[in-house]
């Protein structure tokens, strides 16, 4: 027997009233002119006293706020937004005089046509919607993911030594960004799987435009949704990266280049690949393989002035025999950088709301678009620099997709069958959020993500009996409605026996992942193999299997035992597994690493 499906959380909602203030003026004008003259230290003492209180006030109801994100998960969330937009609608209302800010001129850069929806109108006021407080939530998800992911050690070997002998190369601070990027890099790939072809990597993408598509790559997720997911294509895994780079102080640009006829409109231009600027260079991760680009010679991470300036690095990205490669040095003359951030991080509400937060719920919300402009001018000056229309997509798809699932329409069944364990009040979506808190194993107070994810797995034998077990439908917490139909309702108990057993296979995926992060490569190899790859039904979890089995071989010192794992070619990530497996045996044949330089 498993926790209920879904669980309402309701607050009642509290009134302040002031009244009489005619008469209070009056008595405090008696009091005056019986008393004489008010002591100024006493009047001093009160207006501090007040300021206090009203700044204790404004906290509270920030505090209220944020301790309702999490609940915006949820498919039905009508309560929390409610709750949300009180206390910031409260908080907004008390700010007499806000941070001065001026709307960027990179915004110009957005297409007419997404700044004039609804969200986009309110950027230049302090106002909250529903799109405002799901960014704020995502922020929340992934500074807390993020700040553990940064705290372990750097794991991928690859790139281990280069990264260390980056020290004296420079500055402290920009050491620690690249290597706090390294490490959000390499826990994205490990944890979000990648949906696609294998051939995807010889061709770019053309970025997406208006109006949208239930068919278009990219902005069919959001970031948060692609982490409880751990699933999307490749930028929407790269995406994850980014937005966890942001809430580290960490900024991105999506590199583009010009349509094969020179065209540079939105929705002309192809995306080669993710930039992250620190100090004077631009280090360049490729989406398709899960890799950075290598560097034209050592085990090192190409920059962009290098592959500018020597061919060499672009051909070691092309796999003879195997995998072309769709970009060489000569397309890099006009560059396009996008500025993957999202809309709400340019926009006054968020520059305000940072500056307001204290204690544990300070975190980076807000973007200085113009003061980034003109760093990556300094570093590149050619570049031309325009904010990424995606994460505008992304949120007018979204709000379009729950419009939808009001109604039981084919679209709605589908995506709740696909994705209905993560975006309601599940066992899963909690463990879940246990793992994006760092919360793996369990404690005496509370069970952690590793005791919650095996408490998730259901036998076939309850899914079965589910059909027609009336008891064990309600504890799922389905109970048919009275004006229910009996079609309707037997549909929804199809759903829910379908995703259950989805996510009993998706469950072990997990349990992997989570060991891995625990550091228990061994653990996370049994669960790969003996429960996942050889197991019936759980093939679209191979190609993740398979790479993530070879990080724990590797772990483990098994490099031939880790190459035979990325040798298997039904991943859209094949190409990066055989830049690794080269890389690979370059390290361990010393006398072929000259012969991989070339």
């Amino acid at each position: 027997m498993t926790n209920p499906t879904c669980a309402r959380i309701t607050k009642s909602l509290f009134s302040l009233r002031f009244g009489a203030w005619q008469y209070l003026g009056v008595c405090a004008w008696l009091t005056v002119g019986l008393s004489g003259c008010v002591d100024p230290t006493q009047r001093a003492i009160e207006s501090i006293q007040n300021e206090s209180i009203e700044q204790k006030e404004k906290r509270d109801s920030l505090k209220d706020a944020f301790q309702y994100l999490p609940q915006l998960i949820r498919m039905d969330r009508t309560v929390a937004m409610q709750e949300i937009n009180y206390q910031l609608n409260s908080w907004s209302s008390s700010v007499v005089s806000p941070p001065e800010w001026k709307a960027s001129s990179l915004l110009e850069s957005i297409p007419a046509s997404l700044r004039t929806i609804d969200f986009a109108q309110r950027m230049t006021k302090l106002e909250f919607g529903e799109p405002e407080c799901e960014y704020m939530m995502q922020c929340q998800m992934l500074k807390q993911v993020s700040s553990w992911v940064v705290d372990k050690p750097y794991r991928d070997r690859l790139f281990s030594n280069w990264l260390a002998s980056r020290k004296g190369d420079l500055t402290a601070t920009e050491w620690s960004r690249l290597e706090t990027t390294l490490k959000l890099f390499d826990w994205t790939v490990c944890n979000i799987a990648l949906e696609g072809d294998p051939k995807q990597v010889e061709s770019l993408v053309v970025n997406p435009d208006m109006p949208p598509s239930d068919q278009a790559p990219i902005y069919r997720q959001l970031p948060w949704q692609t982490l409880m997911f751990a699933r999307g294509d490749a930028w929407q895994r790269s995406r994850v990266f980014t937005q966890m780079c942001f809430a580290q102080g960490i900024d991105a640009v999506v590199l583009a280049v010009p349509s094969i006829t020179g065209a540079t409109e939105n929705a002309a231009i192809r995306l080669w690949c993710i930039g992250i600027p620190i100090g004077n260079e631009i280090y360049l991760f490729e989406p398709n393989w899960g890799l950075p680009i290598p560097a034209a010679k050592g085990d090192g991470i190409a920059t962009l002035a290098e592959a500018k300036s020597d061919p060499t690095v672009l051909r070691r990205a092309k796999l003879p025999g195997r995998f072309d490669y769709p970009i060489e040095s000569k397309d890099l003359n006009e560059l396009i950088a996008l500025v993957d951030v999202e809309p709400f991080a340019a926009g006054l509400s968020m520059h305000v709301l940072e500056r307001s937060l204290t204690g544990e719920n300070r975190q980076r919300l807000s973007f200085d678009a113009d003061a980034f402009e003109k760093r990556l001018l300094q570093i590149d000056p050619r570049l031309s620099i325009r904010l990424w229309n995606v994460p505008w997509l992304s949120h007018v798809y979204n709000l379009s997709v729950r419009t939808r699932l009001d109604d039981m329409s084919p679209f709605a069944m589908a995506y709740l069958e696909r994705f209905g364990s993560y975006v309601t009040d599940t066992p899963i979506s909690r463990a879940r959020v246990l793992h994006f808190k760092g919360q793996l194993e369990s404690t005496i107070e509370a069970p952690g993500a590793l005791r919650m994810y095996m408490d998730c797995r259901i036998d076939e034998e309850t899914i079965r009996e589910m059909e027609y077990d009336g008891e064990l439908q309600k504890s799922f917490g389905l109970i048919k409605r009275p004006t229910e139909p009996l079609e309707n309702y037997q549909m929804r108990l199809k759903i829910m026996g379908n995703y259950l057993r989805q996510s009993k296979y998706d469950i072990v995926a997990f349990l992997a992942m989570a060991n891995t992060d625990l550091g228990k490569p061994e653990t996370a190899a049994d669960w790969l193999s003996k429960r996942l790859l050889a197991v019936r039904g759980t093939d679209r979890w191979h190609a993740q299997a398979h790479y993530l089995l070879g990080r724990s071989l590797e772990t483990t010192g098994d490099t031939p035992g880790a190459i035979e794992q990325y040798k298997f070619d039904a991943t859209p990530q094949a190409a990066g597994n055989r830049i690794r497996i080269r890389r690979l045996e370059a390290n361990s044949n010393p006398s072929a690493a000259a012969e991989v330089d070339q």
